[in-house]
């Protein structure tokens, strides 16, 4: 496979961001440092930097595990357009072979995934 293989997520403190080649390894990157490699659009990168501030938003720093949406319907609106995004990344640039949305709402609240 050539292209990047593109892996789009949030985590707190960390970038949403993370690609490799086949012969580099995964390595996480700023929105802005995506947008000019992988030559994304003026439009995407400012949504994609507005769906990272949103969840670094729910971000409770006295206890990380009450951070939460306001309402569940916000959670599932902010998942929904994390998959858009990542479809618009893999549809804008031709230098992607593989775009992969881990925040799809599968992993269980509390679960811990190493």
């Amino acid at each position: 496979m050539t292209g990047y293989h593109v892996i789009l997520h949030a985590n707190w403190d960390a970038e949403a961001v993370w690609f490799s080649t086949s012969t580099s390894p995964m390595l996480q990157h700023s929105i802005d440092e995506t947008a000019e490699l992988l030559a994304l659009s003026a439009d995407l990168t400012r949504e994609l930097a507005a769906w990272k501030a949103e969840f670094q938003g729910i971000l409770n720093r006295a206890d990380a595990r009450e951070s939460r949406f306001p309402t569940p319907q916000a959670e599932q609106a902010w998942l929904a357009n994390g998959k858009e995004l990542a479809a618009r990344i893999k549809q804008e640039s031709p230098a992607v072979a593989r775009v992969e949305y881990l925040g799809d709402g599968t992993i269980p609240r509390g679960t811990c995934v190493f």
